[in-house]
């Protein structure tokens, strides 16, 4: 098998540089060792890789669905040398993040003090506001959205963090003066407190409830969860957020969820980062630990009420 991957490795080599001349030159053998592989890799494939003239090689269309997956084989290998490495030496850089209020609550802001505790030689710089921030020509490494946007052109790549699990809330002193309600529809009943700058259609369709005929009336509307939780509390409406962020009041009593039945669709996190961010780069640490065996097995997410990174 290892000798397979070593041949395999070559084989890369040749395609990615054009030449066997010049592969030889990079793995410093001989372009006669360079042949005698790829001839051996072809005779156990049983059909040729290489087109090869006096002029030019070019790939064999089984040339180049291997060289796919050699790609992708050494991109792995890479980054697992990469990892291990990490757990030696503890990396040191600085890491710019812009990402919506919410993020700065318990308990979404425990992703980012883990991360501060897994890699204390890396310094952070937390930009905090629910206006998206234009990435390209920025200063910052990565952004945390609700949505893959950010996404201009191919210099940048979303990668899908986490669900956040939406619900509708309201005070038990709000409810009791409301409308009794049966359906979605009937929340045009009732008054709604917006942070989500999201069309009520749209929020509607997220929270698995079709095509709503009627609109509640907005009695404040702005961008920032804290200032909506706290006309929520002050009994002025309903509001619509993560229902992580709201456990604690429904616990003390202050909060209720109503209609839970319409809290099943999942509201998708991404991180947006530069598509030639290194490897070893802060952006791709704080991806990979956002990602990992450590945020599956943390207490706070197991419960199931949290943000659940996939």
């Amino acid at each position: 098998m290892i000798d397979h991957l070593r041949t395999i490795a070559i084989f890369q080599t040749v395609a990615e540089l054009g030449s066997f001349r010049a592969a030889a030159k990079s793995l410093k053998l001989s372009p006669s060792v360079i042949s005698h592989h790829i001839t051996q890799l072809e005779g156990q494939l049983g059909t040729p890789l290489l087109y090869r003239s006096t002029r030019r090689m070019s790939l064999t269309d089984a040339g180049a669905e291997l060289l796919v997956a050699s790609q992708r084989m050494t991109l792995a290998a890479q980054e697992g040398l990469a990892a291990v490495n990490r757990r030696i030496e503890q990396p040191v850089g600085r890491l710019s993040i812009t990402m919506n209020t919410s993020s700065a609550t318990q308990p979404f802001c425990q992703f980012y003090t883990g991360f501060a505790k897994a890699y204390p030689k890396i310094q952070l710089s937390l930009h905090i506001s629910d206006h998206s921030v234009q990435l390209e020509g920025s200063a910052f490494d990565l952004a945390i959205r609700g949505k893959a946007d950010g996404l201009d052109d191919s210099s940048y790549k979303a990668q899908k963090i986490g669900d956040v699990k939406l619900g509708i809330f309201a005070t038990p002193q709000y409810v009791a003066t409301r409308p009794a309600l049966k359906s979605f529809d009937d929340l045009a009943d009732w008054d709604r407190i917006e942070t989500f700058r999201i069309p009520w259609k749209s929020l509607a369709s997220l929270l698995g409830a079709g095509m709503p005929q009627r609109e509640p009336r907005i009695v404040m509307s702005c961008d920032n969860y804290e200032m909506g939780r706290q006309f929520m509390l002050a009994d002025l409406g309903f509001l619509i957020e993560a229902t992580a962020l709201m456990i604690d009041h429904v616990k003390a009593g202050q909060v209720v969820q109503v209609l839970p039945s319409q809290s099943t669709r999942p509201f998708e996190i991404f991180a947006i980062y530069p598509a030639n961010a290194p490897l070893d780069s802060p952006a791709r640490l704080f991806i990979e630990y956002m990602t990992g065996p450590e945020m599956r097995k943390a207490d706070w997410l197991s419960s199931g009420k949290h943000i659940v990174p996939v």
